[in-house]
């Protein structure tokens, strides 16, 4: 349940506009930059996993149904979570499927029973919200098997992220920006074993800010330059959005 303290973050307040739920995709996946960077992680996630077929996952921070959509086609029974109605009536609208179920969820307090989940997945939620760590050991307490998580790296051009000059090259792009924070790798991953998980695979992202590859509007060219900055080394150690795959340890 959502405390005083934290009911007017804006975490709550801006992502329960119904505007903004409807916009969501269009700001996110619209256009072939947005349309490649939902593939690439989406085909990351396939790739890595196993047969996901009659899975039991729960897709926390689920709002429009980014990753949720992709499981359920791929046969996985899904709890979409969010805090946000208006994003989970934007993805019961997309869908209908007997294995959704949706739950109206404050990602700090999840009403589920320990290890109830074979995966818990979650996409750009933990930059977002109030207690990134408190959020992260309910993730991992659901889950009784796989982990998937990706956040903004505090490394490279993010560092930039909290400063008023990254927020208004960011506005060149989109008129719907919200602050997030960026997470040391090292913290996510600290966290991550204190809670009995061993990291599986870890993908660095992108070397160049997401925004300037929406500029130019060329999955080509992104594609090309992502290229060339993994393999002299500079995604390894200046990517972002990291994602981490990890697994409850036996």
């Amino acid at each position: 349940m959502m405390s005083e303290d934290t009911k007017d973050h804006y975490s709550y307040r801006v992502y329960a506009e119904p505007e903004i739920a409807r916009s969501f995709d269009k700001e996110r996946f619209g256009g072939a930059i947005g349309q490649f960077i939902k593939k690439t992680q989406q085909d990351l996630v396939f790739h890595t996993l196993p047969d996901v077929k009659s899975w039991k996952v729960a897709d926390i921070g689920a709002g429009t149904g980014r990753i949720t959509i992709p499981f359920l086609e791929a046969g996985a029974s899904v709890s979409a979570c969010d805090a946000s109605v208006p994003m989970l009536e934007v993805l019961k609208e997309k869908i209908k499927s007997p294995n959704l179920q949706v739950f109206a969820i404050d990602a700090h307090q999840l009403e589920f029973e320990n290890q109830s989940y074979d995966c818990a997945v979650s996409f750009r939620l933990l930059l977002h919200v109030v207690d990134w760590k408190k959020v992260l050991s309910e993730i991992c307490r659901i889950s009784k098997d796989w982990i998937i998580i990706d956040f903004t790296a505090h490394r490279g051009f993010y560092v930039l992220a909290s400063s008023s000059l990254w927020y208004k090259v960011r506005n060149v792009t989109s008129k719907v920006v919200q602050p997030y924070r960026t997470i040391p790798v090292p913290e996510v991953k600290t966290e991550l074993e204190k809670h009995g998980f061993e990291i599986i695979k870890e993908d660095s992202g992108y070397f160049l800010p997401l925004v300037i590859y929406r500029k130019i509007g060329s999955p080509g060219f992104m594609k090309a330059a992502e290229r060339l900055f993994g393999a002299i080394g500079l995604t390894g150690v200046a990517g972002s959005p990291c994602t981490i795959f990890a697994r409850r340890k036996r």
